[in-house]
């Protein structure tokens, strides 16, 4: 991000203080975007899910459509009914190494982060390139989630081997050794962080972006 880049967020802040009810509805939209799904989401899935539907009414075994449900299913936030759909995959499909990821990611997501950890070691176990180190990170959050800290650094570490360019993984690295009162070790993820986004190509920038903003704000605190 170049000077000019910030010379137009400072003018976009100081547009909407003129606007209080605005800024207070991007704050809350912000704070709830997790738990909020994307209305292009919901429009561009709305199609596929009915033709999913009919997969599975017609072949009761269909369980690569069940999977490709769950997934649907998790973009609209639906993580409840993904995890459903996914037990019922598995039971046709039990050692389904990308299955058992997806439902450990729906768990955790529904809140079970207990729950979630079988099945996303079951998934590294059968197959440790599945998600391309994505159970880790889920790992990671399952494990923050239960307040077992140690793991959890270890399952961040384990993702970012494998994500040298995540934002993210960095950023809840830094968190949790933070958190473990390492704050030569937050600080050295964070920096990793900060210097890998200047290092990114434009559309990954995208991508990142929120995390970026993140490791701005944590920079103040770790």
């Amino acid at each position: 991000m170049g000077y000019w880049s910030y010379y137009l967020v400072l003018i976009a802040l100081a547009w909407l203080l003129q606007y209080p009810w605005l800024l207070a509805g991007l704050v809350l939209f912000f704070l709830l975007r997790r738990h909020i799904p994307d209305p292009w989401v919901w429009v561009r899935t709305a199609g596929r899910i009915r033709g999913l539907r009919a997969q599975i009414d017609a072949n009761a075994s269909n369980a690569t459509a069940r999977r490709d449900l769950a997934r649907i299913y998790l973009e609209r936030r639906r993580s409840r009914a993904a995890s459903r759909l996914l037990d019922e995959a598995l039971k046709r499909d039990p050692k389904n190494a990308e299955l058992l990821f997806l439902q450990g990611l729906a768990r955790h997501r529904s809140g079970d982060s207990q729950g979630a950890l079988e099945p996303v070691v079951a998934a590294v176990d059968i197959d440790p390139g599945v998600g391309f180190g994505e159970p880790y990170l889920v790992a990671g959050d399952a494990l923050a989630a239960l307040g077992r800290l140690e793991e959890a650094e270890d399952a961040y570490e384990r993702y970012v081997d494998s994500n040298t360019s995540s934002i993210q993984g960095l950023l809840k690295l830094a968190r949790v050794r933070k958190a473990r009162r390492d704050s030569t070790g937050a600080r050295r993820a964070l920096g990793e962080a900060l210097s890998t986004w200047t290092q990114l190509p434009r559309f990954r920038r995208r991508q990142e972006l929120s995390w970026w903003v993140r490791a701005q704000v944590a920079r103040l605190f770790i």
